[in-house]
């Protein structure tokens, strides 16, 4: 196998596992409930292909690589400003109109999807000179699979600086309760990546409304610690906030959470 697809298919594949939504995985598990639902299917397929976007390039990059799949030139020359022009001006919008603290990470969410899809396009198509395919093609594919991969391990940093902390406490781990509305019921190590948890609210005039996440060790209520981005890390935070009620700390935490979940809230589940 070529170098170069060996790296197509590692920077897509990042990009899928990084960001793909664990929400988009149920859909796996409830398709056969669903299947005599029609009404539901319209309701839901848009949302599943939304959800599910990020692991189109790795589709795209996988038939590329063992079937010979190639799109056509013109195709990928339309394809291209079509996903990059509104997903750019979408995400921009977006981080400036966003509630955030920061909008550093919702702004490199939507680049790294928006940029992770049209790169893949044209990467897996005949297009473009050899300047243009590095220049639009690898070098916004490349910095998307960095992002996935950067999302993949900070999952891996907020078990170990939760475990590290709580030592043999029971302990654990809520997610921003605004953004994450009773996920706590259905939490899973995937929902710890860093495009997953992030939260939308910010601070307002020294009042914290909420955390990206919150560690909650048994016997130190009501103060606690929060995630930080800026020190990938649990801190120490003097602030009490409702969040820190969504979890019940327990013995050896995050070997009683699974690396997916696909239970649906009761309210959302389909009725006959």
């Amino acid at each position: 196998m070529e170098r170069k697809n060996i790296l197509l298919l590692a920077a897509t594949g990042a990009i899928a596992l990084g960001l793909i939504s664990a929400d988009a995985l149920t859909l796996v598990f409830i398709a056969p409930v669903l299947a005599p639902r029609y009404d539901l299917w319209l309701a839901i397929v848009p949302w599943a292909l939304l959800f599910s976007s990020p692991v189109i390039p790795f589709m795209l990059a996988a038939t590329h690589v063992f079937g010979g799949f190639r799109l056509h030139r013109r195709l990928a020359s339309s394809l291209y400003p079509m996903i990059a022009l509104p997903g750019a001006l979408l995400t921009l919008a977006f981080a400036a109109v966003s509630d955030a603290s920061s909008t550093l990470l919702p702004l490199a969410h939507g680049m790294t999807l928006t940029f992770g899809l049209a790169s893949s396009v044209l990467l897996v198509s005949t297009a473009g000179s050899e300047e243009t395919r590095l220049l639009l093609g690898w070098m916004p594919m490349l910095s998307a699979g960095i992002a996935g991969l950067w999302s993949i391990l900070v999952a891996a940093l907020v078990l170990l600086s939760s475990s590290l902390i709580a030592g043999d406490k029971p302990f654990c781990v809520a997610l921003d309760g605004a953004r994450h509305e009773r996920e706590h019921e259905r939490m899973s190590v995937a929902r710890m990546r860093g495009f997953s948890f992030y939260t939308l609210s910010q601070e307002r005039i020294g009042v914290i409304r909420s955390f990206h996440a919150v560690l909650v060790l048994e016997g130190d209520a009501p103060y606690s610690h929060n995630w930080s981005f800026a020190q990938y890390r649990f801190v120490p935070t003097g602030f009490d906030t409702a969040d820190m009620a969504r979890c019940t700390p327990k013995p050896q935490y995050w070997s009683t959470v699974p690396l997916f979940s696909f239970s649906l809230p009761p309210d959302r589940a389909p009725k006959n």
